[in-house]
């Protein structure tokens, strides 16, 4: 059964804006974090573990892959943090469209362009991984996403950022203005309880 629309919850669609969204500010620092951290994090046991088999693990040699590893972690968040600043200014440039039928954001300004040449050289580089990554990441350039998928939200206010999940997963992460975003929450609320 679903309930009768409330007039300030209910807007003419489509809902469009733009927004540059700080990177660093971000639940994306977060993101890069994790995808740095597992990665190290398995080095280190796959390096522990041969030591180990070798039957020459020590507290030095332990010492020393901790060290190696924390040092390769340190190096990859950094040269993601300059790369994030070099490369995008620390803005990522998107658009979002709330629609009668579902969520639909795409990459625009700067932020396209740039994306369009990294993903031009992945796909270029005759690495089948590396272009495989940079296709995957052209596909997610301009994405939407039926209300039907999602089953709830989580409202940041203080970040500006609203979450549709599935779930525990995020499938997309909305950035609003501080002045659309109670609009933006109400309207979300009101669709997600429709579905």
């Amino acid at each position: 059964m679903t309930s009768k629309p409330n007039p300030q919850e209910t807007k003419t669609f489509p809902i469009k804006w733009q927004t540059a969204m700080p990177m660093l500010t971000s639940t994306i620092l977060m993101s890069l974090l994790f995808v740095l951290l597992v990665p190290t994090a398995c080095l280190l046991v796959f390096l522990i573990v041969l030591e180990l088999i070798d039957g020459q693990l020590t507290i030095a040699s332990g010492v020393s892959f901790i060290l190696i590893a924390l040092g390769l972690f340190l190096g990859l968040f950094l040269l993601g943090i300059l790369s994030v600043l070099v490369f995008f200014g620390n803005r990522y440039h998107l658009e979002f469209t709330l629609t009668e039928s579902g969520v639909r954001s795409r990459v625009t300004g700067k932020t396209r362009r740039v994306n369009a040449w990294i993903n031009a050289l992945l796909a270029l580089s005759g690495k089948p991984g590396f272009a495989g990554a940079g296709l995957l990441a052209a596909s997610r350039q301009n994405e939407f996403i039926p209300w039907e998928r999602m089953d709830h939200f989580i409202a940041r206010p203080k970040k500006g950022e609203i979450a549709l999940l599935k779930g525990q997963r995020t499938l997309t992460l909305l950035h609003c203005p501080p002045e659309r975003f109670p609009e933006v929450q109400r309207v979300v609320a009101f669709k997600l309880r429709q579905t």
